[in-house]
């Protein structure tokens, strides 16, 4: 019912300002808005229709209403009495006034004003049982300091019973039903300090755009809040450690961070500008409050970069999520129509990702020193991963069951992707023996250049090391007494013997 009723009230704000002249829906619309509880976008709209509309006693009764509930007493009162010149049998308006009265603090009028509604009117119910409380209250010696000396039952409102608060129709007489919608105008509580209007307005009261923007700051902080979580519990643990990169998911859990780091700062900051201009795209100009679209781009890009620590198993179901929970936000918050939502929706994801691809290779190519074209090798990347058929890592074992030395010539492959020759150019050795001996692990490039060279008295050695593609190493092992051994090479690289 909530978002029904949002997604009408939207509807009609662009209409009417495409439609000034169209006083009849500027009527409707100003209701809405009381009824929504945003009372000084109504009080623009009752104002040019008092001004520019013919006279109308339900437009004064409306504004003056509107003008109480914004705390502006005096103007309440002087709306009500210009109204009370040109409809002076109309017993909404002396109810209206005399609550103002009361609430101003003027309560010797506000007697009087009582006093003439019972006369205009003499079977109200409660005009004159006003009269009394508040002879009894002037007549006590010492006066409260209150501008509320009693109160009415929960029947006594700005809009009284026979104003309806859902279509604002005017309803003659005492009647249980409005005429023209079929609302209620029964209280429905005993609780004194509760109207008939937050009874009505209950379920639209309790999701107005102020608590909608505290709901969407409490999810943002909360979101931005495990990001920042998840980035220290990284810097300080994994990010320090020595890491082999094996396959993609290691390059991307470890070797990017920085980029990715960098990538969600920036996110934060563009979102909302890119809701805002796809809210002109889709012509909802100047409908959104800017803090709304702020919170809705930092929640939107929140969730990517909290979509980007899950777990490998969950990772895509994460992104898929993305746009997805992206409409959802948009929806919920701006209450657009369904075609409106989805184009806003999509314009973000398209702004998103083609911003997201320009900052991280802008990053990487600050990184790595080169410049990488995003739009090249993405498909490279792809490719190599596509066309595999066994997935990295690539494994080669170099065993010698007697303990005798292995020379061994390695070449590893390029992966069309420059970026990825690059980023993954580090392989892991792994060196196991049958017993505890002294043996000798170096790899050189070509025959002679040394890259790394261990010689320990041990059962096993872990280690790695940089390579570049289609250039040869040189792998030699050895052991003192002839220990057999096994040696692992692993590399995200297809390694070729030479």
């Amino acid at each position: 019912m909530f978002w029904r009723k949002a997604l009408n009230l939207l509807d009609l704000l662009d209409y009417v300002e495409k439609n000034p002249k169209d006083y009849e829906n500027r009527w409707k619309l100003a209701k809405k808005l009381y009824q929504n509880k945003d009372y000084s976008l109504a009080l623009e709209h009752l104002t040019i229709l008092k001004n520019e509309w013919e006279p109308y006693v339900n437009v004064y009764r409306f504004l003056s209403a509107t003008l109480y509930r914004l705390g502006k007493y005096e103007e309440s009162i002087n709306e009500l009495k210009k109204a009370i010149e040109k409809w002076d049998k109309e017993p909404g308006l002396y109810e209206q006034l005399g609550r103002a009265l009361i609430s101003a603090g003027k309560i010797e009028e506000a007697r009087k004003v009582y006093e003439k509604l019972a006369e205009i009117c003499p079977e109200h119910k409660w005009a004159q049982t006003a009269v009394s409380r508040i002879e009894s209250f002037l007549s006590k010696k010492h006066v409260r300091k209150t501008p509320f000396p009693f109160t009415f039952g929960s029947e006594f409102d700005l809009l009284p019973e026979s104003i309806c608060k859902r279509c604002g129709a005017e309803n003659k007489g005492y009647i249980d039903r409005c005429w023209k919608c079929g609302e209620s105008l029964t209280p429905e509580t005993t609780r004194a300090d509760l109207t008939t209007t937050d009874i009505n307005l209950a379920p639209v009261a309790m999701l107005t755009p102020e608590i909608i923007m505290l709901l969407l700051g409490l999810v943002t902080i909360s979101f931005i809040s495990v990001n920042i979580f998840m980035s220290l519990k990284f810097l300080l643990g994994d990010y320090k450690s020595v890491h082999v990169s094996l396959t993609f998911w290691d390059i991307y859990r470890h070797e990017l961070f920085p980029a990715r780091f960098i990538t969600t700062i920036i996110l934060l900051f563009i979102s909302p500008i890119f809701i805002k201009l796809g809210l002109n795209i889709t012509g909802l100009r100047e409908k959104i409050p800017y803090n709304l679209i702020i919170l809705t781009g930092l929640i939107i890009a929140s969730f990517i970069s909290l979509s980007s620590w899950l777990p490998k198993p969950l990772f895509l179901w994460g992104f898929i999520m993305v746009p997805i929970f992206s409409f959802l936000v948009i929806f919920g918050t701006f209450a657009t129509s369904l075609i409106k939502t989805l184009n806003l929706c999509l314009f973000q994801m398209f702004m998103l990702f083609i911003s997201t691809v320009i900052i991280f290779s802008a990053v990487e190519s600050h990184i790595l020193n080169t410049f990488i074209n995003p739009f090249t090798q993405i498909p490279a990347v792809a490719r190599f991963f596509k066309y595999q058929h066994i997935q990295p890592p690539h494994t080669m074992e170099l065993k010698s069951t007697d303990g005798s030395p292995i020379t061994k010539n390695i070449a590893f492959e390029k992966t069309g992707s420059y970026w990825l020759d690059i980023r993954a150019n580090r392989i892991k050795i792994d060196l196991f023996l049958d017993n505890i001996d002294t043996f000798i692990c170096e790899v050189n490039k070509g025959e002679t250049k040394p890259i790394i060279y261990y010689k320990n008295r041990s059962d096993k050695l872990s280690a790695n090391c940089s390579v570049n593609t289609d250039e040869i190493f040189t792998f030699k092992i050895s052991t003192e007494n002839k220990t057999p051994f096994v040696a692992r090479i692993q590399s995200l690289f297809i390694l070729s013997p030479q």
